[in-house]
This record gives structure tokens, C-alpha cells and sequence, in this order.
């Protein structure tokens, strides 16, 4: 099961992809820097800084991203919409050729994922809730709120033990110590580098077990200043998960920053899709019962 999920959550997009290659236009080298009030940080100032910046995003969509999937030596390109809005609305659909691939999404219940050239192209889901008590079971590589974290929209929790350790090349690591939903020990890292003028640039995020082996990862390629809310995010940013070789890269263009999304839109863009002859599958339940012939619903709408 497994590796079932592994390879159907997110490991089949290159398949959607693949033969679909497109020339990718340059990213100019513009970054987004976070200026620190100290020449020397604590950890509680690097997080009263990334929560300052991560409030300025309650949410963020863009409707050009460039996006790369990879697992081993193959890989694809799609065209992507997203749409994230806090604490855990988010959707993605990829496309080759205006037709819709890809669908990966969640709400503050459940989150789901279908890929077009899946064998069974199913569309799988789970409640939070219940993926909590399976997740030692089923390896899931799309987790929303890790994708919610590599926009440097979540928000540290206040009041714990975070660490700041001054690493090689002029980084800063902020280190949270947790526990895993199977209650194994976790480390939460937060990579900065040091600028000019007292800058800081935020370029990793990763999540290690308890030997400090990357679980995750997100390297912040390029970073951005979106100027409307003062926000730093970033342009380019690079997720993996080493233990199924599988990365996700993400060219985020022409972003838009805390739209208005009616309640309409949102009811919308945050509920999961119903595909017309294509089976739903709860990751904790199995099978769900048939429930006839509906048509898709949900699709990201444009500006």
C-alpha cells in the first residue's frame, strides 16, 4: 500500500507530463530578503520576524506556475493554478494542453489528490483525522501543509523551545524538536542566510528524523518581494522526498497575494472534485460506495 500511494499521489504526475516539454522562461534574479532588527539574532526574534512575514500571506494565487515533476531518472512538465489560502485551503491542477492532469487539494477537513494517467486513475482521499492514525502505514508524498510551510505561510507556534544554530557558509538554522504523528522524534528546520544590511533570506525548509535524515525537504531556489503586502515568498522553490526519489519544482509567475475569494469561490476551489465515472477512494476506509454517474465540479477559476 505503501508504495501504491507513494507512486500515485504524486510520482505519476511525470507521467502526465512526460513528452510535454516546453522552454521555461528565465526567472530574473530578484530575491526578497527579511531584514532582521538585531546584528545578533535569537531564536525567539527569527521568529517573531517569520511570523511577521507569514501573516502578511493569508493567501496566495497564481494561475502561471511551471511546474517539474520528477521521481528517479524520469521526469515532466506541466502548466499549473494554485491557490492557498489559510490555515489549509489549497488547490493545484496541472494541465497538458488545456486539458486538466493533475488535481491536488484540501480543506480544513480533508485533503485529495487524482492524476489523469493513474492505473486505476482513482481519485483518492482522507480526513485529517483519520491519516494521522495510518500515516505509519500508507506513504503519502503530497501533504498540503508542507506545501502551506515552503510558501513561508505557516506560522510558528508561540511559546516553544525552538533553537537557533549559526551553521557554516553564513546560515542560520532555526530547529524545532517534535514528534512525529507516530510519536517518533522530529526535527523541524527552518534554513536563513545572512545578507547585506542585516537581510536574511529564507532558503530551506526541512523536516529529519530522529538520525537527522531529511523526511522532506524545500530549498527556496529564488525568493520574491511581493510589494502590495510587503511579503517575502518565494519565485522558485524545489520540494523532495528522498525516500521515494521523487521532487517537485515550482516556477511561481505573476503571483497574487491576499485576494479576495468570495464564499462562493471558496466553497468552490476548497471542495473535492466529483469525476464522472472515476472511482473515490478513502485512504483509511477503502472504497467508497458508488454514487452514480456525476459530473466534475470544483475546477480553479481564473481571474
Amino acid at each position: 500500500m505503501r508504495q501504491l500511494v507513494a507512486v500515485l499521489g504524486l510520482g505519476t504526475v511525470l507521467l502526465a507530463g512526460c513528452n510535454q516539454m516546453k522552454w521555461f522562461r528565465p526567472s530574473p534574479p530578484v530575491e526578497g530578503g527579511l531584514v532582521m532588527t538585531s546584528a545578533n539574532p535569537t531564536a525567539e526574534s527569527v521568529v517573531a520576524l517569520l511570523n511577521d512575514n507569514a501573516r502578511r500571506l493569508q493567501s496566495v494565487e497564481c494561475h502561471d506556475i511551471d511546474l517539474t515533476c520528477t521521481q528517479g531518472i524520469h521526469s515532466g512538465n506541466l502548466v499549473a493554478s494554485m491557490v492557498c489560502q489559510k490555515p489549509r485551503n489549497f488547490r493545484l491542477m496541472g494541465k497538458v494542453v488545456n486539458n486538466t492532469v493533475v488535481d491536488m487539494g484540501s480543506n480544513d477537513h480533508e485533503f485529495w489528490w487524482w492524476i489523469s494517467k493513474a492505473d486505476p486513475p482513482h481519485l483518492y482521499h482522507c480526513s485529517y483525522e483519520e491519516f494521522k492514525q495510518i500515516q505509519g502505514r500508507v506513504g503519502l508524498p503530497f501533504q498540503p501543509d508542507w506545501i502551506i510551510e515552503s510558501l513561508g505561510m505557516a506560522e510558528f507556534a508561540p511559546g516553544k523551545a525552538y533553537k537557533l544554530v549559526s551553521a557554516r557558509d553564513n546560515t542560520l538554522e532555526l530547529v524545532e524538536d517534535t514528534y512525529s504523528p507516530q510519536g517518533r522524534p522530529v526535527h523541524k528546520v527552518t534554513v536563513l542566510r545572512r545578507g547585506p544590511n542585516q537581510q536574511v533570506y529564507v532558503t530551506a525548509h526541512h523536516l529529519r528524523d530522529e538520525h537527522g535524515k531529511d523526511i522532506c525537504s524545500a530549498i527556496v531556489l529564488q525568493s520574491q518581494l511581493e510589494r502590495s503586502s510587503n511579503a517575502v515568498l518565494p519565485k522558485k522553490v524545489q520540494i523532495d522526498w528522498p525516500a521515494e526519489k521523487i521532487r517537485l519544482t515550482m516556477t511561481l509567475n505573476d503571483v497574487r497575494v491576499n485576494a479576495a475569494l468570495t464564499p462562493e469561490r471558496t466553497a468552490v476551489l476548497f471542495t473535492r472534485p466529483r469525476l464522472k465515472d472515476v472511482p473515490s477512494v478513502d485512504l483509511a476506509r477503502g472504497m467508497d460506495p458508488p454514487s452514480g454517474a456525476v459530473q466534475r465540479a470544483g475546477g480553479i477559476q481564473s481571474r
